[in-house]
């Protein structure tokens, strides 16, 4: 004879179990809502690219000679005003604009008009240092990037020699043979003075000087300093 089904309220053991779950249930619901809104408000921050470099592309070799070469060419082809503007902004506080252009004027390069070629680049981290030749010449110039272009940076030997006048710093380089030719005809209101007349028993054409103190031009335009040509 079976038993009758019974009826009524479940073990209180059961009852106790099945809240705990439903309460952890709840719980995993909100914390899930939570970590869901968080990460919409708050996206993740993506992770810088191996590929890009640390330094940028004005760093490399032939930045440095595309950003270098107009320099060149203006210095070469003796526009040194506009080889001035192409200078560190410290380095234009050694010379004015005017002044460094006049300095060719009144002592002219030996080879004017004469295109340089880059030759090397050594790059040390924002400075560069560019050999350039001409002719049978080779010449060291440094640049330094600046405001997101590499200028061009005097050497301490020229960063000294512009402490100096113009005016003195071409007759120092006239007394070493190192200027050219002025071609700017002299000012009309200048009337030369008549010198004594000729004595006859002095040849017209004298032989040139021996005496070592008499500077000469030199016949190798690689004996300059740099800078010079």
């Amino acid at each position: 004879m079976g038993y009758p089904p019974q009826y009524g309220q479940p073990p209180r053991g059961e009852t106790g179990r099945g809240l705990a779950v439903m309460v952890v249930m709840a719980i995993g619901v909100a914390i899930g809502a939570v970590v869901t809104v968080f990460m919409v408000f708050n996206p993740p921050s993506s992770p810088p690219s191996a590929a890009t470099p640390t330094r940028g592309g004005e760093h490399s070799e032939t930045s440095v000679r595309q950003a270098v070469q107009p320099a060149l060419d203006a210095y070469g082809s003796g526009q040194f005003g506009d080889f001035w503007d192409l200078w560190t902004t410290e380095a234009q506080g050694l010379i004015a604009r005017e002044e460094y252009v006049r300095l060719f004027e009144v002592c002219p390069p030996i080879l004017p008009n004469s295109p340089l070629t880059i030759a090397t680049v050594t790059l040390t981290g924002d400075s560069a240092r560019v050999q350039a030749t001409r002719l049978n010449d080779t010449t060291d110039f440094d640049f330094l990037f600046e405001e997101g272009t590499w200028r061009y940076e005097p050497s301490p030997e020229e960063r000294l020699t512009y402490q100096a006048p113009v005016d003195q710093i071409a007759e120092q380089r006239r007394a070493m043979g190192f200027c050219g030719a002025v071609t700017s005809s002299p000012s009309p209101s200048i009337t030369p003075t008549p010198g004594p007349p000729a004595d006859p028993s002095v040849p017209s054409n004298p032989l040139p000087s021996t005496d070592p103190s008499v500077p000469t031009t030199p016949s190798d335009p690689a004996s300059q300093p740099p800078g010079f040509l």
